[in-house]
């Protein structure tokens, strides 16, 4: 019953990033201006019957009721996909406030991830609200374990996530001869070691990231997707990941990846 009203929370909370998503970005428009959804082609409000998280898409369709134009598969699937982070929060963390940590946490990637692999930004409206909240849960967990060293660590994770990410940045642009990492990543990297705290976290964070970037880079390029090695891909996506992956398993991929190398 727990599972499901985590999973049912998760759908609403991917649709709440829906919004996010779509507005952010936009000039002329905010999160709760206007109040009501609406049908980014014909501009008619959406009534509540459907915008039910995943079911109206199917109801309706994937169509807009008033026009029926083609509603995006991105609305159903950010829901999804916030919906099952939500359980694996659960099943990882159980009832507890490691539980709000990870939720918390991926809220706030989700809807970084996706505005950046759409637009190019990282928007500086959910660092920084990210980065209170952020400062917040890890105070208050570090005040219930009596823990000053919990809240130093991810304090310190904060700074050194923008430093090795600006550093990485710098040293990037100096052999590529072009800009190898925005000031959106080094705010991201802020806001991922403010969550996850400094070594081993970061380290893994940025190895897995340029790890999955890689792959993917060559294979859009292999697709006929991108030009070549110059052509610009958002970073943000892959910090996400390896932020979620550090989160969930890190400690698990370390063990494994020290017996790989004999240490």
């Amino acid at each position: 019953m727990v599972a499901v009203l985590i999973f049912v929370l998760g759908l609403a909370i991917g649709s709440f990033l829906n919004v996010c998503i779509y507005r952010i970005p936009r000039e002329g428009l905010s999160i709760n201006v206007p109040q009501r959804s609406f049908c980014p082609q014909c501009q008619t409000p959406i009534r509540v019957y459907d915008n039910i998280p995943v079911v109206s898409f199917l109801l309706l369709r994937g169509h807009c009721r008033a026009c029926n134009s083609k509603i995006s598969i991105s609305y159903p699937i950010v829901e999804l996909v916030t919906g099952g982070l939500y359980l694996v929060m659960l099943y990882r963390f159980g009832i507890s406030l490691e539980l709000l940590h990870g939720c918390l946490f991926v809220t706030l990637l989700v809807p970084v991830a996706w505005i950046d692999a759409r637009w190019y930004i990282i928007p500086n409206a959910i660092i920084y609200l990210g980065g209170i909240a952020g400062l917040a849960i890890t105070s208050s967990i570090s005040l219930i374990r009596q823990d000053v060293n919990f809240f130093i660590e991810h304090l310190v994770g904060a700074i050194a996530g923008c430093a090795a990410t600006a550093l990485i940045g710098v040293l990037g642009g100096i052999i590529f001869r072009k800009q190898a990492m925005g000031m959106g990543d080094v705010k991201l990297m802020g806001l991922i070691g403010m969550f996850l705290g400094a070594w081993p976290h970061l380290l893994l964070v940025i190895m897995s990231s340029a790890l999955i970037g890689s792959v993917v880079g060559v294979t859009l390029i292999i697709c006929g997707a991108k030009d070549g090695p110059h052509s610009r891909i958002p970073y943000g996506p892959f910090l996400a990941f390896g932020a979620v992956l550090d989160l969930l398993w890190g400690r698990t991929i370390w063990v494994w990846y020290l017996k790989l190398i004999g240490w």
